[in-house]
């Protein structure tokens, strides 16, 4: 066989695979054509790879090596440009791996150089060896091997160089080193950061497994070969790779997922699937799966089929297993894995039963949408492990959580619950001795009213004493709970009893707001509370209804109104939150009728005319919820809110809150003075409420809130001043702000929020320089508020403040990028801030403005190919039915995606509605008139929102 042959049998090798295995008859009936012997050497490497998946001991194979040798030669101190080689450290089907060292005297470096081999340099080798870069190219993680250079050989073919990474396996690493499980646990949790990072950048990576994970002496994870990732927007390469092609020769069987296997569509749930492979191994020193023979079939089998046995279960095994380095052979005993883990077998198997035996199940299971919905959740759950909290891989169950809980607080909370259990089971003797003892029915009722102070004293004293305790919801959630299934059962008992009817609203309050509120720690479960307090709102109406002079029930009927309104504004129903505000505004102005100097309802008054304005315009909330657009509405009860709380200060100056009040108060009327465009005197209310904040942090030189609230004084200020050109001013205040936020981060390096605050400065000044046109320090500044954010988001991605300035500052990096002719860099930051805002707009509480943002962004997006007028059109629409057709972005957005989609008469008319809303202040409604010009003119516009 001829070195020419040879190339031309290989080449129609790798194109036949690429084919369906039931269209590969025709395919090479058609390359063929006469020549019989070419494509029965064909067929013979398409056979034997289909038996073995490999290329060895295929026929022709030992002719190819020879032909290899013979021209390669030896790569050892050959230059491949700046690089000269020094010696082979890896090889693969495609390519090899050299240390090379930098040799043209600019600097001394070690390099890892990748290239492809003489003799397989195909067509479609060369796209995924260009695949490889172009994706290393757009990753930069600390936990990545980073890529350093590229380039072409003389003879022509792509080399890249990248990061030396000198390390051991992290099966290795830990066995050497001893780690415990605890400690293989949080190594494993930063690899989980770098695929994350990966597949935020849309990147998956197909292939993670011990070789391809090294730890560095330091303890450094750094994840290498992306040799056959697949990107899940081909856009971001310029030349790119079936997205349906997986041969098994593109692949590590071992640690490949089922749709992996069958050849199926790869999302980031093929690496969940991976990593839990991989961690299994971590934690047993075994692989999941007993086979018989470690054929590609039985693999491929056991791997779709066959269900992995439990990690508490796999330690028992005495198994034969390959060595580090995949020829030699290590037999395995329990002993020697729990001792490589620091313990005994039996502790090693309680300390994997249970939580870790689930979440590593989980995370293999065959099914894509039953396993981890993210790499980052599989990450949280390790975490919330680690920090004996409940999973989400266990059932749910009462005692489940109990003993998690107990396990953290052994000491206050066993009193506690013990207290618990003890009163509710006489609560249950009494009750029943309410019903059935007539004739010792005032022993009964005297019993009944002791347990009901002592039931009280739980549900609010005790709950008030763990309130703060670190972790201590799962058990306020549970001694709550257990008083209202008592408060329940007597109401039922008592019927009309008021006092006992407003104690069990009061309990239905408390457990919402353990469910969920604003300001304090709280479950999560955004559905649950607002139905709790609806039940506790329709309690109150009723008492209060039936007994309007009762005031503590008018009093706490306001709160009630208050609260709804707060959830109903989460779940983006404005209006409905609106009509509660109001609500709870009527009642308070009643309560003031009769109690017109009563400090308590005077502030209950302000706030809720506050919630009124930021629900009517308050545009610049955080985070950046969804309002009526209404800001002269806004203002007009900024206005009365303020003149309250100025009252209080005058009337009391000693009073510390009610100066804080009158501070916040400039600021939500700076905000709308800001918005409304009138600068000037958005300016006046930010240097009020800077000047406040100074004087209460120089008498209160200790309070870090009081220090923080200064640095927002002078972060509003700088906003103004960047609005009004004054570019010099605007970053001597930014950077006021950005020294006192250092301080408070040296002073607490745990503090997400003073991180956060940072990050809202280094984004800030990026504005002002981007304005000012240095595009090139904009940019340093914006990717250092990115870090802050991205990183904020891997650890709470639920916080929609961090969320929605992550969009920001990426679509500034996009625009910016553009603007400066990085195509690719662009189409980077953009493809991430989609898939962000999609993620947003599909989640069950979207509220119409992530709707109307996600669909503005796939209008107006840089570059223009990753634009989609079709399915914008279609977010808009639901955003608009949330919104009831009454908002004039939205209206807007709607819009421009029909003149996009060429509907341009009803692009017309929903400008058209848009103007016609009578709240519109002249700087939007001009905005408008012109883009009802433009879209009645017809030519397609691009505009930002």
């Amino acid at each position: 066989m001829t070195p020419e042959h040879w190339r031309h049998v290989k080449e129609l090798f790798y194109s036949a695979l690429e084919q369906a295995p039931d269209e590969r008859a025709a395919f090479l009936a058609e390359a063929c054509s006469e020549d019989k012997t070419l494509r029965a050497e064909v067929e013979s490497l398409l056979a034997s790879h289909d038996e073995d998946g490999s290329l060895e001991g295929l026929p022709g194979a030992a002719l190819a090596a020879q032909f290899v040798a013979e021209n390669e030669g030896s790569w050892e101190g050959r230059r491949i440009g700046p690089y000269k080689i020094l010696r082979q450290i890896g090889h693969g089907g495609m390519g090899a791996v050299f240390l090379a060292v930098r040799a043209d005297d600019q600097y001394q470096k070690r390099v890892a150089l990748k290239l492809v081999k003489h003799g397989m340099d195909s067509q479609s080798i060369l796209r995924r060896f260009r695949q490889e870069r172009q994706i290393l190219a757009s990753l930069d993680h600390n936990n990545i091997a980073k890529l350093l250079d590229g380039g072409t050989t003389e003879d022509g073919l792509p080399y890249f160089a990248m990061e030396y990474v000198e390390g051991q396996r992290i099966t290795e690493y830990c066995d050497r080193h001893r780690l415990s499980i605890s400690e293989r646990l949080l190594l494993f949790r930063t690899i989980c950061s770098a695929v994350h990072y990966a597949h935020q950048n849309l990147v998956v990576h197909r292939d993670l497994k011990p070789s391809n994970i090294l730890i560095t002496a330091e303890g450094v994870p750094k994840l290498l070969d992306f040799g056959i990732a697949k990107l899940l927007t081909p856009e971001l390469s310029v030349q790119t790779i079936d997205p349906t092609a997986t041969g098994l020769r593109l692949m590590t069987l071992e640690y490949a997922s089922p749709e992996q296997v069958r050849g199926e569509t790869i999302t980031t749930a093929s690496d969940v699937y991976s990593l839990g492979v991989l961690l299994y191994e971590v934690l047993t020193g075994h692989r999941p799966y007993r086979l018989t023979s470690r054929s590609p079939e039985q693999i491929a089998r056991a791997i779709c089929e066959q269900e992995p046995e439990r990690p508490s279960t796999a330690i028992n095994r005495r198994e034969e297993m390959p060595g580090t380095d995949d020829t030699s052979r290590l037999v395995l005993t329990p002993e020697i894995v729990s001792k490589t883990r620091g313990g005994e077998v039996e502790k090693l198997r309680r300390r994997l039963k249970g939580d870790l035996d689930n979440m590593v199940l989980m995370a293999m299971r065959k099914e894509p949408q039953r396993r981890y919905a993210s790499v980052n959740q599989f990450s949280e759950e390790i975490r919330r492990h680690l920090e004996g909290l409940p999973v989400i891989a266990r059932t749910d169950t009462f005692s489940y959580r109990a003993g998690k809980f107990v396990k953290r607080h052994k000491a206050g909370v066993t009193a506690v619950v013990l207290i618990a259990v003890t009163l509710l089971g006489g609560v249950v003797t009494t009750a029943w001795q309410a019903r059935v003892a007539r004739f010792e029915r005032s022993r009964a009722e005297r019993r009944f009213n002791d347990v009901r102070k002592l039931a009280n004293s739980v549900l609010f004293e005790l709950h008030d004493a763990i309130e703060k305790l670190p972790g201590s919801t799962p058990a306020r959630e549970l001694l709550v709970k257990r008083a209202l299934e008592y408060l329940d059962n007597l109401a039922q008992e008592v019927g009309e009893e008021r006092t006992l009817q407003l104690e069990l609203a009061t309990a239905y309050a408390k457990v919402g707001n353990v469910q969920w509120n604003r300001y304090y720690a709280h479950l999560g479960n955004l559905s649950g509370a607002f139905q709790t307090h609806q039940k506790a709102l329709t309690i109150r109406e009723a008492v209060s209804k039936a007994d309007p002079s009762n005031v503590p029930a008018r009093i706490d009927l306001a709160h009630s109104y208050l609260w709804v309104g707060d959830l109903l504004v989460e779940t983006g129903k404005m209006v409905d939150a609106l009509e509660n505000y109001r609500k709870s505004l009527k009642v308070r102005e009643e309560l003031l009728a009769s109690q017109p100097k009563n400090p308590n309802i005077l502030r209950s008054l302000a706030i809720s005319y506050q919630r009124i304005g930021d629900t009517l315009g308050n545009t610049l909330g955080e985070p950046d919820s969804a309002n009526l657009n209404d800001r002269a509405g806004a203002l007009e009860n900024f206005r009365k809110m303020q003149a309250i709380f100025e009252a209080l200060a005058a009337s009391d100056p000693s009073n510390t809150a009610a100066r804080h009040s009158v501070a916040i108060g400039y600021e939500k009327l700076g905000r709308i003075m800001a918005a409304n465009g009138d600068l000037v005197e958005a300016l006046g209310y930010y240097r009020k409420e800077l000047a406040i904040f100074e004087a209460l942090s120089s008498a209160n030189p200790m309070n870090m809130q009081f220090r923080r609230d200064v640095s927002v004084g002078y972060s509003n200020v700088g906003d103004v001043l960047s609005k009004t050109g004054d570019t010099g001013g605007a970053m001597e205040n930014y950077s006021k702000a950005l020294a006192i936020r250092e301080e408070l981060v040296t002073a607490d390096p745990t503090n997400a929020g003073a991180h956060r605050d940072i990050a809202f400065v280094e984004d800030a000044i990026g504005n002002t320089l981007a304005a000012k046109g240095d595009h090139a320090k904009a940019r340093e500044h914006y990717r250092k508020a990115l870090g802050t954010f991205e990183k904020l988001h891997v650890a709470d991605p639920s916080n929609l403040t961090v969320r929605s300035r992550l969009s920001r500052t990426l679509n500034s990096l996009a625009s910016l990028s553009a603007k400066g002719g990085s195509v690719v860099e662009a189409r980077t930051y953009m493809s991430r801030l989609l898939v962000l805002k999609k993620t947003e707009a599909d989640r069950p509480t979207a509220t119409s403005n992530d709707l109307n943002s996600y669909a503005w962004s796939l209008l107006t997006c840089e570059p223009p190919a990753l634009r989609s007028p079709s399915q914008a059109l279609s977010y808009a629409q639901r955003a608009l039915e949330m919104t009831k057709g009454n908002d004039a972005k939205t209206l807007d957005t709607l819009a421009l995606a029909y003149f996009l989609t060429g509907d341009q008469a009803r692009a017309i008319e929903s400008e058209e509605k848009a103007l016609a809303l009578s709240n519109l202040n002249p700087a939007k409604r001009h905005e408008l008139e012109t883009n009802l010009a433009k879209f009645k003119a017809g030519p397609k516009v691009t505009r930002h929102q």
